[in-house]
């Protein structure tokens, strides 16, 4: 933070560090992305593999190649065997590539408060919500970032001389590489490579009319190197898999697109570096509606970051049509770079297997931001400087966002985290027993090790009662209410007791049934517990949210009707 004492700065750092951390030690644990990725660097950990793919692409059934991922996870067990560890060395990274896009920002753009700048990247609801809990997205921030900072001064047209041109080049080839094993939209940064490489092409030296030789021979250089840095963990997977490795090609395949399509993935950019917040607050209205509900007074605090979630995007679009009053070609090129990422990642969608969503192109998250502070600073400019009121109103939205993410970690803590059975995890970790924790896709389930001291008739006898457990037999609810809240969300408190001995059972499922006053069935549908229940365990909870209660109800019921095997800890 220029000017300002480095004490302070440290100080601030490792608050931001330490609410970042808590907050993704908060988010969902158990879900089946999180706990897939988890599982790729456990499973690593635990039978001493080298992770050879890392994320799956569900949609076609690949891998993305490459050990990346895998020992982002496996690296800090080896250090800490501790669940929390990971989550340690992912905050680590995203902090530091936030800290340096902070820094860059604050260099390229004067007029912009120091303050807001080295602020705003780390409480923004997409860096919280995707840059600190195990997920493959969360880490594409780091790969993002180190490739656009590379970018925006590898292109002659944006550089302002704060990197020199061998590193600029280094840091796209490591960001591309690095985001290549996470996910695949790693396709959208070779066009900006190439950009690069057609500007540095068609550039002329200011004294005579010379390509730039030089520059060349370093952009080419410094690209090698720091595909190198990353690539070597991809390279293993290629030598032993070859260049097909984890049929990710079969994601691309021709689909239609509206040309509305246009506006919302415009939109979608934009509120990368603003507050969106119905995405992260839950994942449907009732669930939304019942964290607040939950949380009353972070009310206020919500309606303020939501307001600002819609208005300061439209700012944004407005400010894209103001005029510079001075380095008029900077804002313009600035305002290219994010219409061209814009047309860049709608035309992508024309040759995709599935729809557009906003996560699946994080990666361009800076040209977001870099935008969003670009119209701050073309406003300043404009305003001599003198913009107070529009401090004061960024200072209390951020506020605001850091008092509604608190109040989001102290519900999901208890209901969703790691947390939730932390217990099970270190187990597993310590036991090196990774399948505690559930297969890894598309992997088959077989039986369970038998414990040690079996004869071969009753390791028979454990093999087959392990195959013909029944999620149905072995689990049973004890209480369950219905909890209707404000006549329009329908929510269910139950206890259940797994009564079994041979498996564990995972993503609970469970049919719910709406009936009218004479009994009569209105509506039926099914809702999933994304916990792991062991054998002999009990365990309640609170407000699972179904949806919108159906005109006319009177009574709600739930049954159980399957779940997904696992072999268990406890036999």
């Amino acid at each position: 933070m220029p000017g300002a004492a480095p004490g302070r700065v440290i100080a601030c750092l490792i608050a931001a560090f330490a609410f970042r951390l808590g907050y993704g030690l908060s988010m969902p644990f158990w879900s089946e992305d999180e706990r897939q990725v988890y599982l790729i660097g456990l499973q690593a950990f635990a039978r001493g593999e080298w992770p050879d793919f890392g994320a799956d692409v569900v949609w076609t059934g690949g891998r993305m190649p490459g050990a990346l991922l895998g020992l982002m996870i496996r690296g800090p067990l080896e250090i800490w065997a501790a669940p929390e560890a990971p989550f340690v060395l992912l905050n680590i990274l995203s902090l530091s590539a936030l800290a340096l896009f902070a820094w860059y920002l604050s260099r390229r753009l004067r007029d912009v408060p120091r303050w807001l700048i080295w602020t705003a990247p780390f409480l923004l609801p997409w860096t919280l919500s995707f840059s600190t809990h195990i997920v493959n997205p969360s880490y594409v921030l780091t790969g993002g970032v180190v490739f656009f900072v590379g970018f925006f001064e590898a292109l002659p047209a944006l550089r302002r001389g704060l990197v020199p041109v061998a590193i600029a080049w280094a840091m796209m080839g490591a960001g591309l590489l690095w985001t290549m094993q996470l996910h695949l939209s790693w396709v959208l940064l070779p066009p900006y490579v190439l950009a690069s490489a057609i500007g540095l092409a068609i550039g002329r030296r200011r004294e005579g009319d010379r390509p730039r030789g030089r520059e060349a021979a370093q952009a080419v250089a410094g690209l090698l190197v720091g595909a190198a840095l990353t690539g070597s963990l991809l390279a293993p997977t290629i030598v032993r898999h070859g260049a097909g490795a984890g049929h990710v090609e079969s994601a691309i395949q021709p689909r239609s697109q509206s040309p509305f399509g246009l506006v919302t993935t415009a939109a979608r950019v934009l509120s990368f570096a603003s507050f969106e917040t119905n995405r992260f607050l839950g994942q449907s209205t009732t669930e939304r509606a019942l964290v607040l509900l939950r949380q009353p007074w972070i009310i206020p605090f919500a309606l303020i970051v939501a307001a600002a979630g819609i208005l300061h995007p439209l700012w944004m679009a407005v400010c894209a049509f103001r005029r510079a009053h001075d380095r008029v070609a900077d804002w313009i090129r600035i305002r290219v770079l994010l219409g061209g990422t814009i047309l860049l990642i709608y035309g992508s969608y024309f040759f995709s297997v599935r729809g557009a969503q906003a996560h699946s192109f994080y990666v361009v998250f800076p040209v977001a931001l870099l935008f969003a502070f670009a119209c701050w600073d073309v406003r300043a400019r404009a305003a001599g400087g003198r913009l107070r009121r529009l401090e004061k109103v960024a200072a209390a939205v951020l506020a605001s966002s850091v008092v509604l993410h608190l109040g989001m970690l102290i519900d999901r803590w208890p209901r969703q985290s790691l947390y939730v059975d932390r217990a099970l995890v270190a187990a597993a970790i310590d036991q090196r027993m990774d399948r505690w924790l559930g297969e890894r896709r598309g992997v088959p389930l077989v039986p369970p090790d038998r414990p040690p001291g079996l004869g071969s008739e009753a390791g028979r006898a454990f093999d087959e009662a392990f195959k013909k457990a029944s999620a149905i037999d072995d689990l049973q609810v004890i209480a369950a209410h219905w909890t209707p809240a404000m006549d329009r969300f329908s929510g269910f408190t139950l206890s259940m007791a797994h009564t079994g001995r041979a498996a564990a059972w995972l993503d609970i499922r469970f049919a719910t049934t709406y009936t009218d006053s004479a009994g009569t069935p209105l509506e039926s549908r099914e809702l999933v517990v994304k916990q792991i229940l062991e054998p002999g365990e009990w365990r309640t909870w609170t407000d699972v949210a179904d949806g919108f209660i159906p005109p006319g109800t009177a009574e709600g019921k739930i049954a159980i009707v399957g779940a997904e095997k696992v072999i268990p800890r406890r036999r």
